[in-house]
């Protein structure tokens, strides 16, 4: 038995998609400077992070976000390490949606590893779907919200969702119609023991930008959801029974439809209006910074996570600052920092006696550039 899903187009759906589809239009030609860009940038990062991971539980507010943003390592607390993990598992978003490649059940499995990982765990590792029950509980009251379908079924339907997904079917639709319900449905089956809201959100995201819904990296509607966590919660119930076999299992996702696209359209229109408020009219054709690798342009948003936070010294880096960021080996990190200074993309910084590399600092001309910061010269 396959996948299909049930839902009915409306005049107020049919409304929002066209506000989607104008706000986007716009923000992608829209001329902006260039520290501007990697502004907004760095700011939707940040607030998808804080909000996503404020909705299942997350206690930090926005200056501890971005303290635990700043700092490369992996020590800190709990919450501290949840806000770097989403962040990490944005960049793989990133990554996956540059890649034009279709949601796998290995990329699932993949990503929901970097959301839960603690420690220097292996972020290359993936998750396995679970294997006991685990039903949603109040955490008040105790009560069972939800009681997902059982771990026997789990793989069944996962395999049936990312069949779905890579249908015709599913290519004809608008991209939020297609990424809302694929949000929906995973949170229905709840695949893993934890981190399935997180997941499933990112999920989104990733269907959204690898469908040419990024708007130039500026756009996050997680703060939207978490603005009204009980009208999100309500709307992914949309009144059904507590439990999956009882009507989960098939249901129409009209409401739900109507709700997330309506949160997209909100988030798109507002974005629209900053961006147009941010207009340059004789900024460059081509912002230098997007010329750059995604891992390049990932590092810029990090070191202004360092800038914004009053970190000393924010555009020197050091191989464990790399390994941590991008979940790679101390050995990769140290080729990738080689490789970068080769391109001039960084320089490297001379300890001792002037002859041993322990760190390296990002070129003057990437400061001034993205940061619209003039550094003092460096080792002259």
């Amino acid at each position: 038995m396959s996948f299909v899903p049930r839902f009915t187009y409306s005049h107020k759906l049919v409304r929002h998609l066209g506000v989607i589809e104008a706000a986007r239009a716009v923000i992608e030609v829209l001329p902006l400077p260039p520290d501007t860009t990697l502004r907004l940038r760095h700011d939707a990062l940040q607030r998808s992070t804080r909000s996503s991971t404020q909705i299942e539980g997350n206690p930090l507010d926005e200056a501890a976000v971005r303290r635990a943003i700043a700092r490369s390592d992996r020590t800190g607390s709990d919450a501290e390490q949840e806000v770097r993990n989403y962040w990490r598992a944005l960049d793989r978003v990133e990554e996956f949606a540059e890649s034009q490649a279709p949601v796998t059940e290995a990329f699932i499995k993949e990503l929901h590893r970097i959301v839960i990982v603690r420690g220097r765990g292996r972020r290359g590792s993936k998750s396995e779907y679970r294997i006991t029950e685990c039903p949603v509980v109040d955490t008040l009251t105790r009560a069972i919200d939800y009681a997902p379908p059982e771990p026997g079924d789990v793989p069944v339907l996962m395999r049936e969702l990312v069949d779905w997904l890579s249908s015709k079917e599913a290519a004809e639709l608008p991209a939020p119609i297609r990424a809302s319900i694929l949000t929906h449905r995973f949170l229905s089956i709840h695949p893993f023991n934890d981190g399935n809201g997180r997941t499933g959100r990112l999920l989104a995201t990733a269907e959204l930008w690898r469908s040419g819904y990024r708007m130039r990296g500026f756009f996050s509607f997680d703060e939207y959801f978490n603005a009204d966590r009980d009208r999100y919660y309500q709307n992914l119930q949309m009144g059904l029974p507590v439990n999956f076999y009882d009507g989960r299992h098939d249901p129409d996702h009209t409401p739900w439809l109507l709700y997330f696209v309506e949160t997209m359209a909100r988030a798109a229109d507002e974005l629209q209006a900053k961006a147009k408020s941010l207009y340059q009219e004789e900024a460059p054709d081509a912002l230098p910074w997007e010329s750059l690798p995604r891992p390049q342009q990932q590092i810029l948003t990090r070191l202004l996570a360092r800038v914004l936070d009053g970190v000393e010294n924010p555009f020197v880096i050091n191989p464990s600052d790399i390994a941590s960021w991008f979940g790679v080996s101390d050995n990769t990190a140290r080729e990738w920092l080689k490789e970068w200074a080769t391109e001039g993309f960084v320089n490297p910084v001379l300890a001792g006696s002037g002859v041993r590399v322990r760190s390296y600092a990002l070129a003057e001309e990437w400061v001034e550039t993205c940061f619209q910061i003039r550094q003092p010269n460096r080792g002259k």
